[in-house]
């Protein structure tokens, strides 16, 4: 039993009530999942979410895998403003991008990390079980 990409948000927002946005992108950034934690207001307009994912997450993330044959794997990047925290994760079939509270430390940007990289574990092998994938 695997973890779709639609139940994948819900569990992120279970490790830490600062996590107020998650979404899910694949490796080519068709977005899967954008979902804003309930009770919480974007700081953003919608349209101004949606290019950002489209068009400045493809050219982040992009340009700081360059450097993995030199430096290693990229464990995330982070974007810290006086409002929010943006961070990326690239997982091995998704990228995860949070908007947290700017009040979180590293501690808690590892433990989300190490989290987004079980679910996916958990759910391709439940996926390989089953006999494919979506």
């Amino acid at each position: 039993m695997g973890i779709e990409s639609k139940g994948i948000a819900d569990v992120i927002f279970g490790l830490d009530k600062r996590i107020r946005y998650v979404a899910i992108l694949n490796h080519q950034y068709d977005l899967l999942e954008s979902k804003m934690r309930e009770g919480t207001t974007s700081l953003t307009p919608a349209q101004t979410d949606r290019e950002f994912m489209t068009i400045a997450a493809p050219m982040m993330v992009g340009a700081a895998d360059k450097l993995k044959p030199f430096c290693g794997s990229m464990r995330r990047v982070v974007v810290r403003y006086d409002r929010v925290l943006l961070v990326f994760y690239r997982t091995l079939v998704n990228l995860v991008v949070l908007s947290l509270e700017p009040s979180v430390d590293e501690a808690l940007l590892d433990k989300i990390g190490s989290s987004v990289k079980q679910l996916e574990f958990v759910g391709d092998n439940d996926d390989e079980e089953e006999g494919g994938s979506e």
